[in-house]
């Protein structure tokens, strides 16, 4: 697969292309986006369920593992 990507100012309902001699004889798709009044919306924000929200509560350190290291068993 081959990539042109032009910046073309439209003064009409007409634009005309160039490409490489490459796409003869292929087939090519093109998409027309518009690049004025670009909003970039913020992600959503996810949100838990009603019935689970609020309801978590935090145990110790965030970073720190909340049991000793001398019981863990995989460690030995």
């Amino acid at each position: 697969m081959q990539v042109q990507r032009q910046f073309v100012e439209v003064t009409n309902r007409q634009v005309v292309i160039e490409l490489p001699e490459s796409f003869i004889n292929h087939r090519v798709e093109l998409i027309a986006l518009t690049m004025d009044n670009e909003t970039t919306l913020a992600p959503k924000r996810r949100q838990p369920h009603p019935e689970i929200a609020g309801k978590g509560r935090t145990l110790g350190d965030l970073i720190d593992p909340i049991v000793d290291e001398g019981d863990w068993e995989c460690l030995k």
